[in-house]
């Protein structure tokens, strides 16, 4: 799991929801994914991921859904988001993408493959921002 994962919980008058937020995922070698961040089953209402200073490579963000058990190059992905270099990607859920384990990786690949993401390698890293419930 990455050293810069922050999760701030909040529960505001009935409005409870989770802001997940990741400076380096993917970094390293060994593709390593964070794995069920949130502990428990929510939905999923808005995901940003910055890959601006990631000039190299094509990125795809992988996100589980349904499992807490993630093996890179093993585990099938939910939904494949695929980042051209130096872009921004922003997506909104207003009805809520529903999980049972949210669990996320950043790859250099599509499908099950995978390979660590050498742009963190060159620190420029991928920022990944998550709203869920």
């Amino acid at each position: 799991m990455s050293t810069n994962l922050k999760i701030a919980n909040v529960d505001e008058a009935g409005l409870a929801y989770k802001i997940i937020n990741d400076i380096t995922l993917g970094d390293g070698a060994t593709p390593t994914p964070i794995v069920d961040v949130t502990q428990e089953a929510g939905s999923l209402y808005y995901l940003s991921l910055d890959a601006s200073a990631a000039s190299g490579a094509t990125q795809y963000l992988k996100l589980y859904l349904t499992t807490s058990e993630v093996t890179i190059t093993t585990t099938t992905p939910d939904v494949v988001l695929l980042l051209p270099a130096s872009t921004r990607f922003k997506m909104s859920c207003p009805l809520g993408l529903p999980f049972t384990s949210f669990s996320a990786s950043l790859l250099t690949a599509g499908a099950n493959a995978g390979s660590a993401n050498t742009e963190a390698g060159s620190n420029r890293f991928s920022i990944l921002n998550v709203v869920t419930s």
